[in-house]
């Protein structure tokens, strides 16, 4: 048996931050992923960042995290939006070639020490006894899974049990047996969809008919100025028709969201084009982003236009968009399904509350998003190396990280739908900006051994000269957030003894009593997110717990 303190099941962008998250600490990591190129892989749009997701991203970075690093060497056209707005509202937004981000993901991992990269698929795996194919052993495991677990691509009557499409149009196999281990260790699983849109040749488009939406120049960056990136490419924006509408409308019957063939629920606010036409009845057209996959790359990713239509339904729709009457289509958009769980069973650490050592982070806790994985990833990867080795643990909540946020709307609430992060989620949003990430998480990256104190200085230097001069024109904002900010952490900040019993408590309700005996929150502000929770309940239970 070859033992490691953490196991990673999974490579992708939660993987990939939760293995060097947790190697950065100290700990001794394997990172198991089927293929090398799983390894940061981008199976939707080319693209990080954007509302509530760049200020992730520098939060991410501030931990001494890869994906900004990583965005910043693989960025081919970046753009700030809302920048006209406040700045609490503003968000960088990145093309990404894909290929250079893959290949500076494996740069960083290569570079990061105590992690061992192994391409193997999961055949057994013991989450009691974290033992992995009957060969690996440890402290703490992670499970990363993306959309593998039991996934199925629909795409019209085609169904294909597949966790991917990879871009040479290989279908990456699913795994069939973790949803079992889980199921049987008393996880509820939840079945989710998400989509994806065709890949269009870029030689076939007219572009000359499209809105050009160039680069800004100069630009801002993720983490810090990249030297060696001096790339830059074009975007436009089209839009769908009357005509493409039609044709929707027609053959809706044919689309299999609403003919019954698909079981998951999808993103609301990421919804396939055949939900915008049938939901929003009003709308006469829809925007079409057309994005390069990369500097080299001959492929256009049309975002907007994610689908589960069958080929020809797709032929037909497509051309009629403004650019693409003409086009030819490399590989067609289609509906991935997969299992996830419900990510109440875990505390704020991403650890669940049954099994000890063992984590989740990513699309598997009912998440969608890059972004929104590798921020769990690096709460996962820290949290699960200090379960490893005894050390302190990463604790981040809504009053100090969107990231914070993100998790405790998960590991509080439950999904219904996959979660995306927005900024509108985060009550002190003018206080979680992309420019003071630095300022409010470096000094915790430092002491937990995430990031060094000389990276940490040179994070310093860059940032905080925006972050005083944003502090400065909300100022009276963000002295009232700051006041509320202190009273939550002084009176929702206290713990729920583990192992608090609600049964037969007067003043609650039966529903509320079963409701917080199945979430079992931590803290008391965790528990006045429970749904049905009252002021006077919470007092109740404050009183109990105050003997």
């Amino acid at each position: 048996m070859i033992e490691f303190d953490v196991i990673v099941i999974g490579g992708g962008h939660a993987g990939t931050e939760a293995a060097a998250a947790a190697s950065r600490r100290g700990a001794k990591t394997l990172l198991l992923t089927m293929r090398e190129s799983d390894i940061g892989a981008m199976s939707c749009n080319p693209s990080i960042g954007g509302p509530g997701k760049s200020q992730m991203v520098a939060e991410i970075d501030a931990l001494g995290g890869v994906m900004g690093r990583a965005a910043d060497a693989a960025g081919i056209h970046f753009r700030m939006l809302n920048a006209s707005h406040g700045a609490a509202t503003r968000a960088l937004r990145a093309q990404i070639d894909r290929d250079l981000y893959h290949n500076a993901v494996m740069e960083i991992l290569r570079d990061t020490p105590n992690l061992t990269i192994t391409f193997e698929t999961v055949t057994d795996l013991d989450v009691y006894e974290k033992i992995v194919n009957n060969k690996y052993k440890a402290k703490s495991i992670i499970i990363t899974a993306g959309t593998f677990l039991r996934g199925l691509v629909t795409r019209g009557a085609e169904k294909i049990p597949s966790g991917r499409l990879m871009d040479n149009g290989e279908y990456q196999a699913p795994d069939m047996h973790i949803s079992d281990t889980l199921r049987a260790a008393g996880f509820d699983l939840m079945r989710l969809k998400t989509g994806t849109p065709a890949r269009l040749y870029r030689d076939s488009i007219d572009f000359s008919v499209c809105e050009p939406q160039p680069a800004d120049t100069p630009h801002e960056w993720f983490s810090a100025p990249c030297d060696t990136n001096d790339f830059d490419t074009q975007c436009f924006i089209t839009h769908t028709t009357e005509k493409t509408h039609q044709i929707i409308r027609e053959n809706i019957a044919q689309a299999p969201m609403y003919n019954g063939d698909i079981e998951g629920t999808g993103p609301r606010y990421c919804p396939s084009l055949e939900d915008k036409v049938m939901r929003f009845t009003t709308h006469a057209s829809h925007h079409v982003f057309l994005e390069p996959e990369g500097l080299d790359s001959d492929l256009i990713y049309p975002n907007g236009i994610s689908t589960s239509f069958g080929c020809d339904i797709q032929d037909k729709w497509i051309r009629t968009i403004p650019g693409l009457e003409n086009v030819r289509i490399a590989r067609y958009g289609y509906a991935i399904e997969y299992d996830a769980i419900d990510a109440r069973k875990l505390r704020a650490t991403l650890e669940s509350k049954d099994i000890p050592g063992l984590f989740f982070a990513g699309q598997v806790n009912g998440t969608s998003g890059y972004e929104e994985a590798a921020a769990q990833g690096i709460v996962a990867g820290a949290n699960a190396a200090a379960h490893a080795l005894n050390i302190a643990p990463l604790e981040l909540d809504r009053t100090n990280s969107m990231i914070g946020v993100l998790i405790d709307d998960i590991t509080t609430l439950g999904v219904d739908e996959p979660y995306r992060m927005f900024s509108s989620r985060a009550e002190y949003r003018l206080h979680l900006r992309a420019d003071n990430a630095v300022r409010r998480l470096g000094e915790t990256g430092e002491k937990l051994g995430m990031i060094s104190s000389t990276e940490l200085a040179k994070k310093r230097a860059l940032r905080d000269a925006a972050a005083d001069e944003n502090d400065r024109f909300y100022a009276g904002y963000i002295a009232r957030a700051q006041r509320e900010i202190e009273g939550v952490r002084r009176d929702m900040g206290l713990k729920i003894p583990a192992g608090f019993k609600y049964a037969g408590m007067a003043g609650l309700t039966n529903e509320l009593i079963e409701k917080l005996s199945a979430t079992r929150p931590e803290n008391i502000a965790a528990l006045s997110r429970i749904p049905g929770m009252t002021p006077a309940g919470i007092m109740v239970i404050l009183r109990k717990i105050r003997g």
